[in-house]
């Protein structure tokens, strides 16, 4: 027969003149069908009104019933349909060999009549949910079995099937039907709370199909029902009786499991769980990362993958050789894999368990599973044999306290839903069966669902039997993310694949878990960085620029316009003023300046006269700490803190500063009406500098708590200049926006990249209440810039007073700056962007091409509505703490978006993903994040011993390199990108070999933090 629509029917009658072969068969076929008749009526069932297990009236009252078990699913693999929200299990079992389908329907149907729990429906009473018997009818005449033969062309075998060969087509037509079953509901008032299908794929290659109401059977009640209608259709199909019923009656199931309600042995059961869960040490913010409770809500995926059976073979050796199970060794293996992936050492699994314990339970069909937590230790210390068999005694302990469900245990330890203590990803280990083999032609079990619900990952272990026990283990796994299925798998493939190599005893801080080529592969994936650049300064760009383009606007601020010819004779005075002063290469000079033309003239000024700009935090440079403008002197930026030998700054700021030390530096006042003649005195031209690209070029405090200095280097600030026009080319006709406080992205980003570059530097007044200073105040001439009041007959043409705006002009909010100045290019960090996004005009910045942000990432709302007001804007992300400054990147292009947190590095620069022995961790497994390459900062000055141990040695870089050890937990992802995790300290991101000195302690030398 061929059908071609899929719908439920019974099999065809030419179906059953096919396939009766003699009489003696047919008497057998209807005397089976007879007796499964009689079990089929409601006398014959359970007795009515039976009480729900503890189990199922979980699984009962869980979201989805009233819609009769209807799922939702997403798309998936061939290999895998997806996990379902509602309470079902799905799978189908491959038969190899010829099948009578006649045959197997009076099979399948005697079978559920003698199963008592599939003539099941539940209904809600006064006192709660009650089973009740219906009548299931035979096949043919309302049981629910669809039949199909989906073969394109019959006698596949003679058109490249082969014997027992499958039609590919067929095949994946049976599997999409079987997707788009798992969305239709029961019928919980009436009917079956079961569905069957039976596809025929090849000549010799059947799919029987089963979808269940989990309240109906777990895994134990599935296994036995599939074996018992391989039992009934082979003695069918022999002509024999299949014999009476090996099942147990659900009513003394039901009685068993009451009974254990209110018995000693549950307060005993509850007594040790308690004890065996206490302190937890895994927090509320993991139970967030853990949907196993959120029913209705997951929607979690599934892949397979196999090994090889010389390794299978080679795991069972090793399970041998360190006196444990395979069963605990699996456990040990999947607890490894846990700690790899979420850094912690106290793991938590789920141990699904058939929650019977006497022999007459084990022969009901039913629903008593139990998922019991299995609580594993995984130190750095501890050995991979001392793991096993941490496992096996668990395990052992734990079956013998079975049968308290995890439910009350929530509740007695007052735990959330979803807290990782019970909901930890559900391991189930298969031991090889007895093999399911309809009258000789065998079968293979291929799940649609985890066989528990509520997991929202799994990973099932099934070792081979049969036909298939030359084959190797096979592993289901299952998952919350999509974006995570493909990394994982591959990182538990190669865990359980390296393990036969490993040696047992060993402790595993010194164990490498991956092969060499993964760690090889880790390391090249996404850092082929490298790019040739100039052995140039920050600075020298400039002012071959003005050279190149002297009428060019540089500068836009109010009503004035600068030109490069002039902003950089302006810059040229004030930097043979510094030398004067004694700022050289090496030295520092520490900017303190309110917002203002006057600040972009210091900052090119200190680079021009080879010194670096020493930028502190709010208020630091006022006075507060050892490093502040008013601290004592100290030689040199490296051995001591940095100390400028001076401070550019205006009376208005130095008059709210704190009181100074007498040994201060000597201050320079822009706003001081006598500068412009001193200015006046030197030439208009680029001062001479013995300035290498190894030199400062500006240092700054760190954002943890120590606020150590850190110094950049000229050749670190070159590299990120010429990646940052590389991937986000300026032109002259580009107008970049300077807001906010001066610092070292405004020095890169908001002066030195445009004015590179040719294009215009607009400085529009900032809000009142912003950090800076209000549009009056910059406006009135006292920050406007070096001697702003001097008359022009004294200044020169070249020194007129900066005006930052006129006075009384109206403050624009950011987005109408944007609009109004007709700016291209903009920077905000994380805050000010949601400000920008929120104000009416933001949708009116049409000319806006790149929005650059750095610090934490935009959360994806934030993105998104951005793309959807600016949707031909690109948003960058750069991201770097000061020891690396904007090392690595991210865009949400017009076109679409890399994932949430994913980040690149910049041009020579690198991101290694390292576990506590550094060394690589594989794509899908964190580690903490260390950076190496060009961006890194030369070392907290006067702190050696704190630089040497958080710049180590670059293991994998040249010889005398370093990388910066940034805290910072990490994931590579498949694709080469690098997703950033949680900000944390190192021991909180580490696999099973973590430590180390977390970010914003003190320095390991003693030197105090500051």
């Amino acid at each position: 027969m061929t059908v071609r629509t899929l719908d439920r029917f019974p099999l065809p009658p030419s179906a059953v003149r096919e396939s009766a072969p003699g009489d003696a068969r047919e008497n057998a076929r209807e005397n089976a069908l007879e007796n499964s008749r009689e079990r089929t009526a409601p006398e014959a069932a359970a007795p009515p009104g039976l009480r729900l297990t503890a189990a199922q009236r979980e699984l009962w009252s869980r979201p989805g019933r009233e819609q009769g078990g209807a799922t939702q699913v997403s798309a998936t693999s061939v290999t895998a349909a997806p996990i379902t929200a509602a309470p079902i299990t799905a799978a189908y079992r491959e038969i190899r060999g010829p099948l009578d389908p006649v045959l197997f329907a009076e099979a399948l149907h005697r079978t559920v009549g003698e199963a008592d729990a599939l003539r099941m429906r539940v209904v809600d009473t006064p006192d709660g949910p009650r089973q009740r018997p219906i009548a299931i009818e035979p096949p043919g005449h309302g049981f629910p079995l669809c039949a199909a033969d989906l073969r394109v062309t019959e006698g596949m075998g003679e058109t490249g099937g082969g014997d027992g060969g499958e039609d590919p087509e067929a095949f994946r037509t049976a599997l999409t039907w079987m997707r788009a079953d798992l969305v239709r509901g029961f019928d919980p008032d009436g009917g079956p709370l079961f569905a069957y299908a039976l596809f025929r794929v090849g000549d010799r290659r059947w799919l029987w199909y089963r979808r269940v109401h989990r309240a109906l059977l777990d895994a134990h009640g599935h296994r036995l029902v599939d074996r018992r209608v391989a039992e009934v259709y082979t003695a069918l199909a022999a002509g024999e009786d299949p014999g009476p019923s090996p099942f147990g009656r659900l009513a003394d199931l039901v009685a068993e499991d009451a009974a254990y309600r209110a018995s000693p042995a549950r307060e005993r059961d509850r007594a040790y769980w308690r004890s065996r869960l206490a302190h937890p040490t895994v927090g509320d913010d993991d139970a967030s990362h853990t949907s196993s409770d959120h029913h209705g809500h997951s929607h979690p995926t599934g892949n397979t993958f196999h090994l090889d059976a010389e390794t299978t073979a080679g795991l069972c050796e090793l399970a041998a050789a360190v006196r444990g199970s395979r069963t605990g060794l699996l456990l040990a293996a999947q607890a490894l894999h846990l700690c790899r992936a979420t850094g912690r050492r106290d793991v938590f699994l789920g141990l699904p368990l058939p929650g019977r314990t006497g022999p007459a339970a084990l022969r009901v069909p039913g629903t008593v599973r139990n998922t019991v937590p299995l609580r594993l230790a995984v130190s750095p210390d501890a050995t991979l044999a001392g793991l096993v068999r941490q496992a096996d005694d668990a395990v052992r302990e734990a079956r013998a306290h079975q049968r308290y469900r995890r439910a009350d245990l929530r509740r007695d330890l007052g735990l959330p839903a979803g807290h990782p203590a019970l909901a930890g990803p559900l391991v189930d280990v298969v031991p090889a069966g007895e093999p399911v083999a309809f009258a000789g032609a065998p079968s293979t079990l291929h799940a649609l669902t985890p066989e528990t619900t509520g997991e929202g990952a799994a990973v099932t272990f099934r070792f081979p039997s049969g036909e298939t026990a030359d084959e190797g283990l096979r592993v289901d796994t299952w998952t919350d993310h999509p974006s995570e299925p493909q990394e994982q798998r591959h990182a538990l493939h190669a865990l359980l694949t390296r393990l036969p190599a490993l040696d047992p005893h060993v402790p595993l801080s010194a164990l490498s878990l991956v092969p060499d080529e993964e760690h090889e592969r880790a390391l090249r994936e996404g850092n082929d960085t490298a790019v040739p650049v100039p052995a140039t300064t920050a600075i020298g760009p400039f002012e071959a620029r003005a050279a190149r383009t002297p009428e060019a606007t540089a500068l836009v601020a109010g009503d004035e316009r600068l030109t490069y010819a002039r902003l950089n004779a302006r810059a040229n005075r004030l930097a043979r003023h510094l030398t004067t002063l004694g700022v050289r290469p090496g030295t520092f000079a520490a900017v303190d300046l309110p917002w203002s033309t006057a600040g972009v003239v210091a900052l090119l000024a200190v680079l021009k006269a080879g010194g670096a700009c020493l930028f502190s935090g709010e208020g630091e440079a006022r006075g507060k700490g050892s490093h502040a403008i008013g601290g004592p002197r100290a030689a040199g930026p490296y051995g001591e803190p940095p100390v400028p030998v001076c401070a550019l700054t205006t009376a208005s700021t130095r008059s709210a500063c704190s009181a100074r030390s007498a040994e201060g530096p000597r201050t320079v006042l822009l706003d001081d009406p006598d500068l412009p003649a001193v200015l006046a005195a030197h030439p208009p031209v680029d001062p001479a500098r013995a300035l290498t690209p190894h030199d400062p070029a500006y240092a700054t405090r760190t954002t943890d708590t120590t606020h150590h200095t850190v110094v950049v280097p000229h050749s670190a600030l070159d590299n990120r200049l010429r990646w940052l026009q590389h991937h986000h080319p300026l032109t002259p006709s580009d107008r970049l926006l300077l807001q906010g406080p001066f610092s070292p992205e405004t020095l890169a980003v908001d002066v030195l990249w445009p004015l590179r570059e040719g294009a215009t530097l607009v400085l529009a007044a900032p809000e009142i209440g912003e950090t800076g200073t209000s549009g009056n105040e910059a406006a009135d001439g006292r920050a406007s810039g070096c001697g702003a009041d001097a008359p022009a007959a004294e200044t020169g043409p070249d020194d007129r007073p900066d005006e930052a705006g006129e006075a009384g002009a109206p403050v624009l909010s950011p987005a109408r700056r944007v609009r109004e100045h007709g700016i291209t290019v903009a920077r905000f960090d994380t805050a000010a962007l949601r400000k920008f996004l929120g104000a009416p005009e933001a949708g009116e910045c049409g000319r806006l091409r790149h929005v650059l942000t750095g610090g934490e990432p935009p959360d994806q709302a934030t993105a998104d509505r951005f793309t959807r007001l600016l949707p031909h804007t690109a948003l960058h992300h750069h991201f770097g703490p000061p020891e690396a400054p904007s090392a690595a990147h991210r865009t949400w292009a017009p076109e679409g978006a890399a994932p949430h947190g994913t980040v690149r590095p910049v041009w020579n620069a690198r991101l290694h993903v390292l576990d506590s022995a550094l060394r690589p961790c594989p794509p899908g497994v964190p580690g903490e994040l260390y950076v190496a390459g060009t961006p890194l900062a030369m070392g907290y000055a006067g702190y050696p011993a704190r630089t040497a141990g958080r710049f180590p040695a670059d293991p994998y870089g040249p010889p005398g390199t370093r990388m910066y050890r940034t805290g910072r937990g990490a994931r590579r992802r498949a694709d080469g990108g690098v997703e950033l995790l949680a900000a944390s300290d190192p021991d909180g991101c580490q696999g099973p070999t973590g430590g180390g000195e977390p970010p914003g302690t003190a320095p390991a030398d003693g030197a105090p933090a500051g």
